[in-house]
C-alpha cells in the first residue's frame, strides 16, 4: 500500500491570472484536456502569458494531473497522466502530482490506474460539497491506494497501450471504409 503523498508532491496549477493572460504565450494544459484524456493530448493545448521570473508550477513528463471540482461529485478528480516533453502549465482549476519514486510507480501505468472504474470508485467519498463538488486534495493525498509491482506495472501498460492503439488503427480503417462506400454510393447513381 501507498499513497500519492508518498509517490511524489503535489502542486497547484496556473494562479495570479486574469482573462487578459490567456490567448498567446506559453502553452498550459485545460480542464477539458485532463477530464477528456487518460493521457494528456499534446494537440490540445491553450496559451497564458506567463512573464520572465513568474513563479508557475511546471508539468513535467510523467505527472499526473486530477480535476480539482464538478458540477456533480461523480466527476470530481478525474485523472490523466503528462507523457510529453514540453514546457507546459497546468489550468487552475486542476492540480498535479510530481512522481517522484519511481521505484513504486511507472506514470504511464498510472493512466490507466487514474481512470479504471475501481480508482473512480475510491476517490468518490473525497468530493466534497452539494451544488459544486470539490476534491479534499489532503485526504485524498494520504488515501491508501494499492499499486502492482513496477513490472507488472509495466507489463499492464504494455497491454493497455497495445490495445489503444489496435482501437486507434481500427477505427481509421473504419472511418476509410465508410468514405469508400460514400464514394462508391456517389458513383452508383452518376
Amino acid at each position: 500500500m501507498t499513497s500519492f503523498a508518498e509517490l511524489g508532491t503535489s502542486y497547484s496549477g496556473l494562479s495570479g491570472k486574469s482573462a487578459q493572460d490567456f490567448g498567446s504565450g506559453k502553452p498550459f494544459i485545460t480542464y477539458l484536456n485532463v477530464y477528456s484524456n487518460n493521457i494528456i493530448n499534446k494537440n490540445d493545448f491553450q496559451y497564458v502569458a506567463i512573464k520572465d521570473g513568474e513563479k508557475q508550477n511546471i508539468v513535467e513528463y510523467g505527472d499526473v494531473l486530477f480535476t480539482l471540482s464538478s458540477e456533480t461529485p461523480n466527476e470530481v478528480g478525474i485523472g490523466s497522466v503528462f507523457l510529453g516533453k514540453e514546457k507546459v502549465y497546468l489550468n487552475s482549476f486542476c492540480f498535479g502530482i510530481h512522481i517522484t519514486n519511481k521505484e513504486v510507480a511507472f506514470s504511464p501505468y498510472l493512466s490507466y490506474y487514474v481512470s479504471s472504474t475501481a480508482f473512480r470508485k475510491f476517490i468518490y467519498p473525497y468530493a466534497q460539497g452539494s451544488t459544486r463538488f470539490n476534491l479534499c486534495k489532503a485526504d485524498f493525498e494520504k488515501a491508501s491506494i494499492k499499486l502492482p509491482t513496477l513490472e507488472n506495472q509495466k507489463r499492464i501498460y504494455s497491454i493497455l497501450s497495445h490495445i489503444d492503439n489496435k482501437i486507434i488503427t481500427e477505427r481509421q480503417m473504419l472511418d476509410l471504409y465508410n468514405s469508400q462506400k460514400q464514394y462508391l454510393l456517389r458513383q452508383m447513381f452518376i
